[in-house]
């Protein structure tokens, strides 16, 4: 996307403290500097670190004196937490992140410790959050300035938005009447596929929907031809009912983080034993597991999975995270799957334990698919580098993800899952999967597919691109704001 590295306005960007949501606001703020706003990150002390190293180590990046991070106290330890709980003790954060605001407001930027002349931003003239932190605009409210939402995509988007008319109209709570929910161009929408969050606790969502209403805005991290149909079924449904709320497409980011234009060449001087082990298979032989950083099976499904890889008698590269209550044992992995598996499969697999570099290993001409738990940035990884998918959802937005890459795109073949409490999938359904994507056919006509809409993709995020065009208009839209 284009750059403009003059100081534009300055925006204070407030992402929740958790791996994925962390891992697609940081392309963004980059984004945003290369294109001159300026930034003011506001995380958990903890998460400061984290941060900077993300924005640090792209050698490519000029745009750094546009950043700052800035951590708030906190003593919650679920807000301290790099799992789930983060999102129930975020709320924690609310006092503080006001007096931060006040500070950097009456300051006229400039906090604790700083000169003027160090981070000569001004006075924020808005406020960018994560999507699920509807109290946020109380702080918006309370210094009458605009909030944009943050979310990862149009379908989700659509969904909270529409959730307060649905519980008017009683279709919520949803396990009452058992009937699908309707958002424009998109499939019915079943029990099974909503977020646990609504099922459970519906009312904080439908107040995020509320919320969300008052909002100046919204960026999504998608672009408007991966959802075309549900955009403009949102867009109509928005103007139907008189609301102002402007929608930006301006992703997805993980092209930010990429060269997208071919598939990465073998590695050679990466020592990661993935990428080494990689270099020593054949081309498109491999399936790629990996089910994200919060994710964990049970050890009966483990189990059944290691059953099913062995039965496919395909080449597999597995990052396995096991449960926390289970760590003690992860010194000897073999334990978690059936006796003599780990022997059996060592000539045609790797199953790592670390944290795995997922682009680089998508980007390998050894990769031939890949099953994920359809985070949004796991997909859009691999449709920026043409890897077909297994989609085996597992949680929060990962089943509406899912039902966009197979019944929207044709990207992903599903897995059929039985919603066992121990076995969510047996190991008959996991060798056939498999086998369709690496050795049928179908797997070539997805390949295919994902190809097509990576190229798309390209296009959009290109200088003349609708990606492209909306970021522009945002970055003009709070430009004007300073003027004011």
């Amino acid at each position: 996307m284009e750059s403009n590295h003059a100081k534009g306005a300055h925006v204070v960007a407030f992402p929740l403290p958790l791996g994925g949501h962390h891992a697609r606001f940081v392309p963004f703020i980059k984004i945003l500097a290369r294109n001159g706003l300026t930034i003011t990150v506001i995380t958990t002390m903890h998460y400061i670190a984290k941060t900077q190293h993300a924005l640090m180590e792209d050698n490519n990046f000029e745009a750094y004196d546009h950043i700052r991070v800035i951590g708030l106290p906190t003593q919650n330890e679920e807000v301290k937490a790099d799992n789930a709980q983060v999102v129930r003790g975020i709320e924690h954060l609310k006092n503080p992140l006001r007096d931060m605001m006040k500070r950097l407001i009456e300051s006229n930027g400039v906090t604790n410790g700083e000169s003027q002349d160090s981070h000569p931003f001004g006075p924020p003239v808005c406020l960018i959050s994560d999507f699920c932190i509807p109290w946020i605009q109380d702080i918006a409210n309370e210094f009458n300035m605009p909030r944009y939402g943050f979310y990862p995509t149009t379908h989700y988007l659509s969904l909270i938005f529409s959730l307060p008319d649905f519980y008017k109209k009683g279709f919520l709570p949803i396990l009452s009447n058992n009937q699908p929910l309707k958002i424009p161009g998109f499939p019915p929408i079943l029990p099974c596929d909503l977020p646990k969050s609504v099922l459970d606790n519906n009312q904080k969502r439908v107040y995020e929907g509320e919320r969300l209403r008052e909002a100046a805005g919204v960026l999504v991290n998608s672009a408007y031809e991966l959802e075309s149909s549900i955009f403009d079924g949102l867009h109509d449904m928005i103007c139907k009912i008189g609301h102002a709320l402007k929608i930006f497409t301006i992703g997805p980011m993980v092209y930010e983080n990429i060269q997208p234009q071919e598939r990465l060449p073998q590695v050679t001087e990466n020592n990661n034993e993935c990428l080494l082990w990689l270099n020593h298979q054949p081309k498109a032989s491999v399936l790629y597991i990996c089910f994200g950083t919060q994710s964990t099976f049970p050890l009966q499904q483990m189990n059944e999975f290691a059953l099913g890889l062995e039965a496919s008698g395909v080449r597999f590269l597995w990052v396995v995270k096991v449960q926390s209550s289970e760590k003690e044992s992860t010194s000897n992995i073999a334990t978690f799957f059936p006796k003599g598996f780990m022997e059996k499969m060592k000539n045609r697999s790797l199953i790592y334990t670390s944290f795995a570099p997922q682009l680089q290993i998508l980007a390998h001409p050894a990769i031939g698919g890949f099953l994920t738990h359809c985070g949004w940035n796991s997909i859009t990884e691999s449709i920026a580098m043409g890897v077909p998918m297994i989609a085996w959802p597992l949680g929060a937005d990962q089943m509406l993800n899912s039902r966009l890459c197979v019944d929207v795109l044709d990207i992903a073949l599903p897995i059929q899952n039985n919603l066992n409490e121990s076995i969510h999938v047996g190991h008959e359904e996991i060798e056939r999967v498999i086998r369709l994507l690496m050795e049928d056919a179908k797997g070539q006509i997805i390949k295919k597919k994902v190809e097509d809409l990576n190229k798309i993709i390209q296009t959009a995020i290109g200088p003349k691109g609708s990606s492209c065009k909306n970021l522009l208009l945002f970055v003009e839209e709070v430009n004007s704001l300073k003027s004011k």
